[in-house]
């Protein structure tokens, strides 16, 4: 099968000057970019002078997290604003390695688990089974730091020091996870009890991902009032132990702007030494679970002595005093897995059904939903967002699963316009589209090692993204197959492939 697309600008991932071409596409690979006035190709599309680019590369996705990398594994969302490749096993979450094979309550905050058979327990026999569900798209993933401890220490909610011999089994299952092509380690040190993690411990796995070439994601230990501490210890972890990292969902959250412009500023200043890198998106909202709004007093329990503890008046009445400010307008129920029926209402409006104010409502909610959802909730300083956004150190990423419609109608801008959104601001602020097209092509592909991909050259596959002169997605292949013409789902399942990092090159 041969595809020739024809008179387009080619903007090649490098960050080198666009050229005018065509070019010819054989099977999945990219045979040439040149003249060819008497190849008589199997299809002919043309470009109309549109920006011919790799396709995008999406660092930070949450569809194993949601579990629609099954239920909808063509990720039409993300084909539709020019994605290609994605990266999973974010914040210290991942669908493997499973000592049991069973377990899936680290997710439970963000979806149904009860209709997913795991019949896998390795990275491996986890990556050979994704091959059996029609990828639309090309999948990589992390490997889930809490996911591994969790089984060693059998307890969610018991969280201790590793003895060394735990610390030695950790540290072995990591790097067989690596060796069976895992990308790197992801932590979420943000999530209770995660943050008592020791510094001694995660630069004791830096040290695997160090031998096996391996990327580091982190969701920080603190993103408020301790925010450049954390990132300060990022820096710090990944210069002593020379681990790329990249600091999850960097974000600017109201209050603590401050924070924040001093943690970017540390983050530029040692970028010379420290390859330190952040993902962010172009919108002021934040993807948060219910169990988040927990006060301390009440967090250190399971979720069922927590739903009971909802029903005393007294518990109730102290929560309320905790629970931040809330613009009950700003928040809407982005998946509720018991609830459906609430998807697309805002916490104003699950309030005003039942009369009862914004704190009562926000309770409310994690007593219906059993502390099984998920808010989006404008928290964010768009103005912070739009700088740290064009930083040489950011990274886009919708830090998003794949919606597909699967949860109802509503979905997050993120979901299916990051990247042509940031393309779009990026011309308005007079970047070029060379640099543009390479933050979201080469130099991700190029952090996470991803051979023959994130670039248009001979022999790369053919992930190619073609954009008219207004940044608008017209069509997408990917490993060759049209998946995107004319801005409309054209592709099948299966076109997709899993992304597999080898060996400690």
């Amino acid at each position: 099968m041969t595809t020739l697309i024809k008179n387009v600008i080619i903007v090649d991932g490098s960050g080198r000057a666009p050229i005018k071409s065509d070019v010819l596409v054989r099977d999945d690979k990219i045979l040439a970019a040149g003249s060819f006035p008497q190849y008589k190709a199997d299809k002919v599309i043309f470009g109309n002078e549109g920006y011919l680019t790799p396709g995008f590369i999406d660092p930070n996705v949450s569809s194993d997290r949601y579990l629609t990398l099954f239920s909808s594994p063509l990720h039409k969302d993300f084909l539709l604003q020019g994605v290609s490749s994605i990266i999973i096993g974010q914040c210290g979450f991942s669908l493997a390695p499973s000592f049991y094979g069973t377990n899936l309550g680290h997710i439970e905050s963000w979806t149904k688990i009860n209709h997913i058979n795991v019949n896998w327990r390795s990275v491996g026999e986890f990556l050979n089974a994704l091959n059996n569900f029609g990828l639309g798209i090309n999948v990589g993933t992390l490997v889930g730091h809490e996911v591994i401890r969790e089984d060693i220490v059998k307890d969610p909610n018991e969280f201790r020091n590793l003895s060394a011999n735990e610390l030695r089994v950790l540290r072995s299952v990591l790097a067989k996870s690596l060796e069976e092509g895992a990308f790197g380690m992801s932590t979420g040190l943000g999530y209770y009890p995660y943050q008592n993690t020791t510094y001694y411990e995660i630069r004791a796995l830096l040290d695997v991902l160090k031998e096996h070439k391996g990327i580091y994601a982190t969701h920080l230990r603190n993103e408020r009032e301790k925010l450049y501490d954390s990132v300060e210890e990022t820096i710090k972890i990944s210069q002593e132990m020379s681990v790329p990292a990249i600091i999850s969902h960097f974000r600017p959250l109201l209050g603590f702007e401050e924070q924040y412009e001093k943690s970017l500023a540390l983050i530029e200043e040692r970028a010379a030494k420290a390859n330190v890198y952040f993902d962010i998106n172009p919108f002021n909202e934040s993807a948060v679970s219910l169990d988040t709004f927990l006060p301390e007093f009440i967090r250190n329990s399971d979720v069922g002595l927590v739903l009971e503890k909802l029903k005393d008046k007294e518990v109730v009445k102290k929560m309320m005093s905790g629970l931040p400010n809330i613009d009950a307008k700003k928040m809407i129920i982005l998946n509720a897995p018991s609830v459906e029926f609430l998807n697309g209402k805002t916490l104003y409006e699950f309030a005003a059904n039942r009369e009862i104010g914004t704190q009562q409502a926000l309770i409310k909610l994690m007593e219906v939903t059993k502390l099984k959802g998920v808010v989006l909730y404008e928290n964010l300083n768009q103005e912070e967002v739009s700088k740290a956004l064009f930083n040489q150190r950011s990274l886009i990423s919708t830090n998003s699963p794949n919606f597909d419609d699967v949860f109802g109608t509503f979905k997050p801008e993120r979901a299916y316009k990051t990247f042509t959104t940031y393309l779009k601001e990026a011309s308005q602020k007079n970047i070029s589209v060379e640099k543009a097209v390479a933050k979201i092509t080469g130099v991700p592909a190029t952090i996470f090692n991803l051979d023959g991909r994130g670039f248009v050259s001979d022999g790369y596959f053919a992930d190619i993204t073609l954009l008219t002169k207004d940044f608008d997605v017209n069509t997408v292949l990917v490993n060759g197959n049209l998946m995107i013409e004319n801005g409309a789902l054209t592709g099948q399942k299966g076109n997709g492939r899993v992304l597999i990092k080898r060996g400690k090159k």
